[in-house]
């Protein structure tokens, strides 16, 4: 099977909540014309964490 294929068959099973992930990726990927910034890919999932308020109050005191 290739790539292609494989990615065709897997698309499907992606859940709704992970689909902007995998958007956000697909697009950024699609976008470069260089090589690509590993630290930019986690971004879109670590920000979820980020973002909350349990994150905010660990790092307050620092």
């Amino acid at each position: 099977m290739s790539k292609q294929q494989r990615l065709e068959h897997l698309i499907p099973s992606i859940p709704d909540n992970k689909l902007d992930i995998v958007l956000a990726f697909v697009e950024f990927i699609l976008s470069q014309e260089t090589e690509i910034d590993n630290s930019l890919l986690s971004e879109p999932s670590l920000a979820k964490d980020w973002l909350r308020k349990e994150e905010d109050a660990a790092w307050e005191n620092l």
